[in-house]
């Protein structure tokens, strides 16, 4: 059975649903590599502007399946599968794919984000919880390290280097109104209205140009971790020469010009 579906939700907003709500949509390497193929899928897309990523049932991702995450690739089996990649590298990449996957992801955070959830979260772009969703970095109650699928890098950009320490060494599960007080999610609803309210996000976003998106998207995490200034505004400034000088844009801002003449 397919353990991650991808279906158009609305103009412009393709929804990756990770599906296997009995386990809580918990990691086996079948996911794993169903996940790559989505966003591959999504980043060869060229008219999808935006990405929503939930899970199926009451969770978001419980972490990894601990009673049966199957067996990792061989090298070739996968397109993401190479010379050096074992299953470790397999899943942790998952986060640095959904980063460099160029449209905007939305998390639509439906039930618990724990482990390689909550990575799988930290790594969308955008988060929106159910004020059911609680979230942990479990790792740390494996007995293994504390950080692992990116965490200890995506956690402390999103609330802080502080914050993001407590949650990680404690392994301690906080619920969505203390995720949003922290600034790990931008607003939670109910349930029933989480996929409207993330739905409607994503369409005041993918109103604009796929160009200044993409680009948005990049200099963003380009410049959110950099720590020089100069650089960072010299990454904003190529990237405005180069939306300037595109026919989408240029179309795009003779329309808002017209738009707002009136």
């Amino acid at each position: 059975m397919p353990t991650v579906r991808l279906e158009p939700l609305d103009d412009h907003v393709l929804g990756i649903t990770l599906d296997r709500p009995e386990q809580l949509n918990a990691i086996s390497f079948d996911l794993v590599g169903e996940l790559h193929d989505a966003l591959d899928a999504v980043a060869a897309d060229p008219d999808c502007k935006v990405a929503v990523l939930t899970g199926a049932g009451r969770g978001f991702c419980a972490g990894l399946d601990l009673r049966d995450y199957g067996t990792p690739p061989e090298p070739g089996e996968h397109p993401h599968a190479g010379v050096g990649i074992g299953g470790q590298e397999f899943i942790a990449n998952l986060t640095l794919h959904l980063r460099r996957t160029p449209q905007i992801v939305i998390a639509a955070v439906n039930g618990p984000a724990f482990g390689g959830g909550l990575s799988l979260a930290c790594a969308a772009d955008i988060r929106v919880a159910a004020d059911t969703a609680r979230f942990c970095s479990a790792f740390i109650r494996t007995g293994l390290s504390g950080t692992d699928a990116g965490i200890s890098f995506l956690l402390p950009q999103i609330v802080g280097g502080g914050r993001a320490f407590e949650l990680i060494a404690s392994g301690r599960a906080i619920d969505a109104a203390e995720a949003e007080r922290i600034g790990l999610v931008t607003a939670v609803v109910p349930p029933e209205q989480l996929l409207d309210d993330v739905l409607d996000r994503a369409r005041t976003i993918a109103g604009y140009t796929t160009t200044g998106l993409v680009l948005t998207k990049e200099a963003f995490w380009h410049n959110a971790g950099s720590g020089d200034m100069a650089a960072a505004i010299a990454l904003e400034n190529r990237n405005q020469r180069i939306a300037s000088m595109t026919p989408e844009v240029q179309e795009y801002m003779r329309e808002y010009s017209r738009r707002h003449r009136r």
